[in-house]
């Protein structure tokens, strides 16, 4: 099976983040510094631990992050963003802004990205 669909190159950035969970996933590692798998569980938006597993099994192979076990517990892990992650932000400040300009005409205060994105 291929990795990506197309050769073009906003379907291979979709392959790779284009579900639901993936970008909010990394933005839980990235933007309010959440480390360990059950930090990340906790997302206010819901996410079942399965579908975290496979989503943070993604972003190691795909590059995003790394998987450090803890020092202190053999059985936490911490999941850490790699530059590949870092170099998203952007991207992800213009999505931030678009949904913000587009999405809250209901006039719904939107929500923090996190302390560490503004």
């Amino acid at each position: 099976m291929e990795k990506f669909r197309s050769n073009c190159p906003l379907g291979r950035s979709l392959d790779i983040l284009g579900d639901k969970w993936t970008l909010l996933v990394l933005r839980d590692i990235v933007a309010f510094e959440k480390t360990t798998f059950k930090e990340l569980a906790v997302m206010p938006e819901g996410i079942a631990t399965n579908i975290l597993t496979d989503r943070l099994n993604k972003l190691v192979a795909e590059g995003l992050v790394t998987k450090n076990g803890s020092t202190t517990n053999k059985l936490v892990s911490h999941y850490l963003p790699t530059p590949k992650a870092f170099d998203l932000l952007p991207a992800v400040m213009l999505l931030k802004d678009w949904s913000i300009k587009y999405l809250y005409d209901d006039g719904a205060t939107p929500a923090p990205i996190g302390p560490a994105v503004t």
